[in-house]
């Protein structure tokens, strides 16, 4: 069973989960295609066949006690236009989770574990989150890449980037420290840290309720996300 467990934000707590994983840089002259591959996963790659959702169970991830208002930011959707996130997802069950595209495996384990929730849920309640994906890498997250990669998880979840100025505002509406790059090595390989966990608000009154750090499995999603959309979180 799922342990749940309190966060207090009276003082901005470090986030549980802190990811840095290197990758290429330009020097490798690896294709957009490949970089992609080795980073997307099939629907059916990561399947969680160990028991059905129990309703009765306790939540997975950890209640946020205050709830966390929303990012006041306006981010980039990927076709150029102003995405003011607390004006477009007024109302409707969200997932905000920041990452990026050539993420080795929390990013792209996460959503998919996500897309394949929501299939395995197929309609009513919960089958259909807003899930917005931030990418924080802004030289290589560019839209058309940020397209194809989320085009290969789930083509629903809503890809955002923006000036690194508007993501660490993001961040740092999540309790999370801002966007970490570092020093490319001799192959052009380098650090990028990000948190490993979504923010989940809910429709009902637009708040923040509960983060979900990377290792909810897909039937932990498969049975809260009905009752968060129902407006219940604990």
């Amino acid at each position: 069973m799922p342990t749940s467990r309190r966060v207090s934000v009276a003082s901005p707590p470090v986030p549980s989960l802190w990811s840095r994983r290197r990758f290429l840089g330009a020097g490798a002259a690896l294709s957009a295609g490949a970089a992609l591959g080795a980073c997307s996963l099939n629907r059916g790659s990561t399947p969680d066949n160990s028991a059905e959702a129990d309703e009765g169970a306790g939540f997975a991830g950890e209640v946020l006690d205050p709830p966390w208002a929303k990012p006041d930011v306006t981010f980039t959707a990927l076709d150029g236009q102003p995405f003011p996130f607390v004006e477009r997802t007024e109302g409707a069950l969200s997932l905000l989770f920041f990452g990026y595209t050539n993420c080795p495996d929390i990013c792209p384990v996460y959503l998919q574990t996500v897309a394949s929730a929501r299939e395995a849920i197929g309609t009513g309640p919960g089958s259909k989150p807003d899930v917005y994906f931030v990418g924080v890498d802004v030289a290589r997250d560019t839209p058309e890449v940020m397209e194809t990669y989320l085009a290969n998880i789930d083509p629903t979840f809503v890809g955002l980037t923006g000036s690194i100025e508007a993501i660490n505002a993001g961040l740092e509406a999540v309790y999370s420290p801002p966007v970490q790059l570092g020093e490319p090595d001799a192959d052009g390989a380098y650090e990028v840290g990000h948190a490993a966990y979504g923010t989940v608000y809910l429709g009902s009154d637009d708040k923040g309720h509960r983060r979900y750090p990377f290792g909810v499995r897909q039937q932990d999603w498969v049975r809260d996300l009905p009752r968060l959309e129902e407006g219940r979180f604990r």
